[in-house]
């Protein structure tokens, strides 16, 4: 073996090389900054062990599987000793580290029944496999781990003509790997290291395990051809299907489902992945080539505004929206249409089209964790919400943070126009000016929390009033009173609206009617036209279509009426009187010789329809306008001082209106006051300025947060092509992440309408280097790696001191002056010098 690691390991390093050469910055430098991030926070002795651990693994990224963190982070929430426990054991480094693995494993497993417990789920694993222990040890102990993956293991392991090791113990294997390559000091070679240090400069901790992982990850990455599987995938959002799949696994477990059912097919069609049982679509995700909604299942009710019928029985709805969330509000109603179609299927005719690496991804969730593993999540953007949904339920009360640039105020507009107006697809132009109207229709109100402002301000307050010489003073509405008491006024109006009562009201009754009857053993007789004849119905089959003869025995005919053609008469006949000749007629529209007994289904429908319309109204509440308060800057109030005793009222059961409706008595009027809930709250957060952790933690609690993330596919589209605006942003946003974080990357905004080089100049110039200059404290050297030297260069220092006075810092005169190269000398070649040197 350590033969053949010596002849592999140059070659990889040298295939690595040339990659680095060829490709630039693999985007490796993520690691790093996450296990920078865990050595600086991690203590297992603090007494908030919960959120030490949340802050030690804030950048962890991709490296662990949602399913592994998920459980982690919960049982640590929730069982803090436990878990404080569990890590002291793992990184106890005088036990043999197969033990402690082992020990770990067995340790979450028993913990994982009073987790769901606790959650009150049963749909959570544990899921503390080797490659998420392989994270825990890496991160605690750099220079003695690495992160392992299974791909690059097994494709290492090929390479070098070795057996791979049975799953559990591959990590150690890969670590005894990683542990030859070093003793051989098959890493140290100095073109390998110099090169490596451009892109990754040397970390307080040993870090060449982690440069071996960076080698096969990136060498096999290349490497690998992409599965059809994943080309397929990445079409759709990666967080859409982790939604997806978090459903279908409940969904799985509800029913004890298994693989190879012949009831069930997975397959993808088009623009979706769906999930069939028999006959019909269960579970379904749309990907982001189409315009649909997101989301669409099976219910045996109604369960959103989006819906339609299944043909036949037993009776059912499609369901489609955006939100899967909202889709477990009524996970009862969709597990028992389910039922109804495992009762009913033996197997489905779509078995022939049952994809198994979809079924694969369904049932084997290490080999789903694998395949998304591959995939990137896509940032929140500017782009209009392609939705038709106009009653689309929106968080009352939601917080947009992010970088500077990122869209979060226009991202305000657009949802509040969209609270109000309702969802659709808009142009920019469209927002902007429905948002003027509904400003100046006071629907909408925008405000900014500054240090100044008071609860008098918000809420209410003693102001003082001058007439007549004399001075007075009377309690003032602030703007969120005076907003919530516009909302108020059309809560309480009443309305008389007609019942609605259609021809699919009436073929359900139909269906309804003629089930009754046959589970009574009674006859169901339809009348047609010849007042001595009638037609019976036999039976309504399983694609629910009716069956009908003629009521003589002597008769040996069967009809077959459809609920697709019935419909499509009624549409073309909807008042039967003024059909003429019924067989020319009908056949003209649906063709066949069944004109007889589809006269007498829509006669049927028609008398249940005009029954219907005899002015029967029902009394319901008008829709309340809603209200929309924005917020900017919402972090930069002393939040605690502006919202008050208030803070509770805007929890959603506690919103006047529902079911846990709250009052407070306001200090200066004394008056009755409660928030109605019909109004939102929009807030914007700069996380450069303050972080989304240091918000006041009851506001946090009631609040939604959306992040905003830069996103350069913006910009692929500019109209300035000379210069790679795109590439220039990414690069900018991936440094100042190394050097600071995430919360300090530069938005897309400030490079949208750029023209010319002179936009792109005066953009630099006025935003893009102040903004730098704000978040390193004018350390021009850090600006330097961001910018490179076109930008930034290193001046002569000739300062001179007094020989006659002592300091205690006898280097000033050899500390780096550095200096902004002029504007003037700036050109194509200076920006593109950032993204290609």
């Amino acid at each position: 073996m350590t033969e053949n690691l010596k002849n592999v390991t140059p070659q990889l390093i040298e295939k690595y090389l040339g990659i680095l050469e060829e490709r630039g910055d693999p985007n490796e430098a993520y690691k790093y900054l996450a296990i920078n991030t865990f050595q600086k926070h991690w203590n297992i002795e603090v007494a908030d062990f919960h959120q030490m651990f949340r802050d030690s693994f804030s950048k962890v990224a991709n490296l662990l599987y949602q399913n592994s963190w998920g459980f982690i982070i919960k049982s640590a929430e929730l069982f803090p000793d436990e878990v404080r426990e569990m890590f002291r054991n793992l990184f106890d480094e005088s036990v043999d580290i197969s033990q402690r693995i082992k020990n770990f494993q067995t340790e979450s497993e028993q913990l994982l029944p009073k987790v769901r417990q606790a959650l009150n789920r049963t749909n959570i694993n544990a899921q503390q496999d080797e490659r998420t222990i392989s994270v825990y040890l890496a991160f605690r102990f750099p220079g003695k781990y690495m992160l392992y993956k299974a791909d690059y293991y097994k494709k290492f392991c090929d390479l070098l003509h070795i057996k791979t090791k049975k799953a559990g113990e591959r990590f150690l294997h890969l670590q005894e790997l990683a542990h030859h390559i070093i003793q051989e000091g098959l890493l140290d070679d100095g073109n390998f290291i110099n090169t490596y240090r451009k892109f990754y400069s040397a970390p307080d901790w040993e870090d060449q395990y982690l440069m071996i992982q960076n080698i096969l990850y990136v060498v096999f990455r290349e490497d690998s051809q992409e599965t059809d599987l994943v080309k397929l995938l990445k079409d759709f959002n990666k967080r859409d299907l982790e939604e997806y799949y978090e459903f279908l696994d409940q969904i799985i477990e509800y029913f004890n489902l298994q693989a190879n059912d012949q009831r069930l097919v997975f397959n993808f069609r088009d623009k979706w992945i769906v999930f069939t049982i028999g006959q019909r679509y269960i579970w379904r995700i749309t990907n982001n080539k189409s315009s649909e909604l997101r989301f669409g299942v099976i219910s045996d009710e109604k369960i959103s505004n989006n819906f339609s019928y299944f043909e036949g029985l037993p009776s059912a709805y499609w369901n489609v929206t955006n939100n899967s969330k909202e889709l477990n509000k009524s996970k009862q109603s969709v597990l028992n249409a389910i039922e109804k179609e495992l009762d009913r299927t033996q197997i489905s005719s779509y078995s022939k089209f049952n994809k198994k690496e979809l079924e694969q991804m369904a049932f084997d969730i290490d080999f789903r964790n694998e395949i998304l593993s591959q995939l990137e999540y896509q940032p929140i953007t500017e782009k209009p919400m392609e939705s038709i949904n106009t009653n689309k339920k929106m968080p009352l009360n939601q917080i947009l943070f992010g970088a500077p640039g990122t869209g979060k105020t226009y991202n305000t507009k657009r949802i509040a126009v969209e609270i109000i107006n309702g969802q659709k697809v808009r142009s920019r132009e469209e927002i902007n000016a429905e948002y003027e109207n509904l400003v100046n229709a006071k629907q909408i109100v925008f405000t900014t929390f500054h240090q100044s402002l008071s609860y008098e301000d918000f809420i209410e307050g003693i102001k003082p009033e001058t007439e007549d010489g004399n001075v007075t003073y009377e309690v003032r509405n602030g703007i969120f009173k005076q907003l919530c008491k516009s909302a108020q006024t059309n809560h309480n109006t009443i309305k008389n609206t007609k019942e609605i009562y259609d021809f699919d009201s009436a073929w359900n009754d139909l269906i309804e009617n003629i089930n009754e009857s046959i589970q009574n053993e009674k006859t169901f007789e339809l009348p047609i036209l010849t007042t001595n004849m009638g037609l019976n119905v036999t039976e309504v089959t399983n694609q629910g279509n009716i069956k009908l003869k003629p009521k003589s025995s002597d008769i040996a005919l069967e009809y077959t009426v459809s609920y697709n053609r019935a419909k499509k008469l009624q549409d073309a006949f909807p008042v039967l009187s003024i059909v003429k000749n019924i067989d020319k007629e009908f056949r003209s529209v649906i063709g066949g010789s069944n004109s007889t007994a589809y006269w007498a289904v829509l006669n049927y429908i028609n008398n249940k329809i005009d029954s219907h319309k005899k002015n029967k109204t029902i009394e319901s509440l008008l829709p309340p306008n809603n209200y929309v308060l924005i917020i900017d800057e919402i972090n930069r109030g002393n939040v605690s001082s502006i919202f008050g005793e208030l803070i509770t009222l805007l929890e959603d059961d506690k919103r006047k209106g529902n079911k846990e409706q709250t009052e407070v008595t306001l200090p200066y009027s004394n008056d009755k006051f409660s928030v109605p809930n019909n109004v939102y709250l929009i807030g914007t957060m700069n996380t450069a300025d303050r972080s989304v952790e240091a918000l006041d933690t009851a506001l946090r609690r009631r609040f939604s947060f959306i992040e905003m993330q830069p996103d350069p596919e913006i910009l692929s589209n500019a109209e300035y092509q000379d210069v790679d605006l795109k590439q220039l942003l990414e690069t900018i946003n991936q440094r100042i992440e190394v050097l600071i974080d995430k919360d300090h990357q530069i938005g897309h905004s400030y490079f949208i309408g750029i023209k010319n080089l002179d936009d792109l100049k005066l953009v630099f110039k006025d935003k893009i280097i102040p903004l730098l200059e704000e978040y390193f404290y004018g350390d021009f050297g850090k600006i330097g790696l961001v910018l490179g030297g076109s930008f930034i260069y290193q001046e002569e220092n000739s300062a001179k001191f007094p020989k006659n006075f002592m300091y205690e810092n006898d280097f000033l005169e050899d500390k780096k002056v550095y200096r902004f190269t002029p504007f003037e000398n700036w050109n194509e070649s200076s920006f593109i010098s950032v993204y290609e040197d």
